[in-house]
């Protein structure tokens, strides 16, 4: 029958007789497939009879029958790509269009019809798609007010963009998240708890496209989410569904700047902070795996919400408003003191570290605020490796303002983190513990020998022996991680805070106010192989310059002072063909492995920076190489006038090229009329003068 074909009141009864048939035969999906076609004609007559008298209430039952039969019939797997194939969704799409009274049972029947084709059925989602079926459901979703119209088109909605990013992006593209933002905002949760959850499954499965990410924020979604989650947190066991659908909006939305800026311009850290603070599950009445079941799903919730806090303090915008806000901070700061709720303490460590990434706000975090002793307090006793890394991550940023490092060391941050080295299964955690050392001990002769020596400044370290092996210090500990890691940039960094250590030691004006005997003790404590081999391995790489001039520096320093047994370690080293192992570049860690392809000695690795053939040396490096080289070889020429052994380090270094490498230098420069170099030169000569 042709789609402009009147039905006549015998077509009417045939039509009704037919949905009687095909209903009765429903439950056999074997023979759904051979009643298609009739049902395609048949609805193609109705849209031409209703396409003229929109009103003819007979067509409007006939069809929501035949609708009923296609949904039904899809309930089964095999009636799904037939009825795709066939031309009802096209016919469905052009009938509700005419629908303009949005009668509920067509409309019900409509959309359960797309949500059953499209049940694991990803040709009928294209299908769907192209049929303009998505403009349908949008239109209903906008415009119905009965309930069990709003809850399948939700249902609709979920089945029909489920794995279809075509699909979801043509349902962002018609604003439909403002009709689903409009379902979650339902006065009345106990009586349209399914279609809200249904929505907000839909709205976060549409938020992992970055245009859902944005029509949740376009159309206040942040604020109607938390506004949600804080009603449905007050009984989450009852409404678990919901609250944790809701949650996943909120963190699918919470990376993107403009959702953080909006939950601190609405004023929803609060809320939120009380959710985490307050919100839990009973087990009263539940068996064991009931428990665990529902503490596994509340948890990675929270986990979520929390989540969702850190990245609000993330947005530069806020970082001012958030840390002037006295009562978040205030309410971070106390968390951290909960040792009962590590989520709890690993969450505002986290925010206190985003929220002070400038100099004055670390500054004030630590003077006004006074965050040192709660954060130690986390250190010192957290189980849960996030709350630790999140505490030092915070203590690390702290420690690069100078005005915080007198405090945060009296207040025993160093004693406090140092232990924490030991825990080679966080290469993180090691890196922040290893940054704090580092940044503490910069320019503090204070925090240098409380490394050093485990000790606080007023004791008196030249009294007694503060090096014998039973004695843990954070130097001991460091120089062990050191020793037994593969991480390049753990090593490195670890190696640079003993060239720190070094540098402090010997030249700092804060170390003027001990004792000579002190800084003696403290001196002879870093003279030690174990202390030199390191910086020496690092001076040893020639892929990074700066950190070779690091050690060249400290190797200075270390080479012409005394020592507890007379042994000078860095000429051992300078003298040594022996090798420290390099990591392995396909086991390593770093991002950045090593990757000479000939390791270097030390004297080969100084002569190739003073050489500088590839000419990326800057000429300060290479005078500092010379300076060195000059001070090696005054103490090898102090020693050969003690002991043997002093004679072997200077005939070494007599006879193991030096001199005519320098020469060949100093010829280079002198040849070259456009780069004269007068201070290197000047250096050069200084060393040769010693090796006649």
């Amino acid at each position: 029958m042709s789609s402009n074909t009147d039905l006549t009141s015998q077509d009417d009864a045939g039509f009704a007789n037919l949905v009687q048939d095909i209903k009765l035969s429903s439950s056999h999906p074997s023979t759904v497939e051979a009643h298609i076609p009739a049902v395609v004609e048949r609805l193609e007559a109705a849209l031409a009879k209703l396409g003229e008298d929109g009103n003819d209430q007979d067509s409007w039952d006939e069809v929501s029958n035949a609708f009923q039969f296609l949904a039904d019939s899809a309930r089964e797997e095999k009636a799904r790509t037939p009825i795709g194939e066939s031309k009802a969704v096209t016919q469905l799409v052009q009938i509700e269009a005419l629908n303009k009274q949005r009668q509920p049972h067509v409309d019900i029947q409509a959309l359960r019809v797309l949500a059953n084709i499209c049940v694991d059925h990803e040709a009928n989602r294209n299908k769907v798609l192209e049929a303009g079926a998505f403009e349908t459901i949008d239109n209903i979703l906008r415009s119905s007010t009965q309930p069990d119209a709003i809850k399948t088109a939700c249902g609709a909605l979920l089945n029909t963009t489920m794995a279809c990013e075509a699909a979801q992006s043509r349902v962002i593209e018609l604003d439909t998240i403002e009709s689903l933002i409009k379902v979650l905002k339902s006065d009345d949760i106990d009586e349209n708890e399914v279609s809200m959850t249904i929505a907000a499954r839909v709205t976060a499965n549409l938020c992992e496209n970055d245009g859902g990410s944005q029509s949740v924020i376009k159309f206040s979604g942040i604020n109607t989410v938390v506004r949600l989650l804080v009603r449905t947190s007050k009984d989450v066991e009852g409404y678990m569904d919901l609250f944790d659908a809701v949650t996943d909006i909120l963190r699918a939305v919470a990376s993107k700047e403009a959702a953080q800026v909006a939950i601190q311009k609405e004023g929803l850290f609060t809320p939120l902070m009380d959710i985490l603070e307050h919100t839990g599950i009973s087990d009263e009445g539940k068996t064991e795996e009931e428990k665990k079941e529902d503490d596994k799903k509340f948890g990675e919730t929270k986990a979520a919400l929390v989540e969702v806090v850190v990245s609000a303090t993330l947005a530069d915008e806020n970082m001012t408003p958030v840390f002037n806000n006295k009562e978040v901070m205030v309410r971070f700061l106390n968390w951290l003191k909960l040792s009962d709720r590590e989520d709890l303490q690993t969450c505002a460590a986290l925010c206190l570290g985003n929220v002070a990434r400038s100099d004055n706000n670390c500054v004030k975090l630590v003077h006004e605020y006074q965050a040192v002793e709660p954060l130690i307090h986390v250190v010192r006793k957290a189980t849960d490796l996030k709350a630790s890394h999140a505490a030092t991550g915070v203590l690390r940023n702290l420690a690069l303002a100078e005005r915080n490092r007198e405090l945060m060391g009296n207040a025993g941050v160093i004693q406090a983190c140092f232990p924490l080295l030991k825990k080679d299964n966080a290469l993180p955690l090691q890196a922040n513990v290893v940054g704090i050392l580092k940044r503490l001990c910069t320019n503090d002769g204070h925090n240098t020998i409380r490394v050093i020596s485990g000790r606080e400044p007023f004791e008196t370290l030249s009294s007694t022996d503060n090096t014998e092996s039973d004695i843990e210090t954070p130097l001991s500990t460091l120089v062990d991680v050191i020793g037994r890691s593969d991480d390049f940039a753990l090593k490195s960094e670890g190696t640079r805070t003993l060239c720190n250590l070094v540098k402090v030691t010997w030249g700092s004006e804060g170390m003027r106010e001990f004792d000579t005997g002190s800084i003696t003790a403290l001196q002879q404590t870093l003279n030690k192989a174990d202390v030199v081999l390191p910086i020496a391995a690092m001076t040893r790489n020639p892929k990074y310059a700066v950190l070779q001039s690091e050690g060249v520096f400290a190797l200075t320093l270390l080479v012409t002072s005394s020592t507890q047994d007379n042994k000078n370690a860095v000429l051992d080293s300078l003298v040594s063909v022996e090798l420290t192992p390099q990591p392995d570049p396909e086991t390593t860690i770093s991002e950045e492995p090593l990757d000479q392809t000939k390791p270097l000695t030390l004297l080969e690795s100084l002569l190739s920076l003073v050489k500088n053939q590839d000419e990326k040396c800057p000429d300060e490096y290479r005078i500092n190489v010379c300076i060195f080289l000059k001070n090696a070889l005054d103490a090898a020429t102090r020693a050969a006038s003690r002991n043997s052994e002093g004679s072997a380090y200077l005939t070494f270094l007599k006879s193991s090229g030096i001199k005519d490498t320098l020469t060949e230098v100093l010829a280079q420069i002198d040849a070259d009329e456009t780069k004269q170099r007068p201070l290197v030169r000047a250096a050069i000569l200084e060393v040769t003068s010693r090796l006649a």
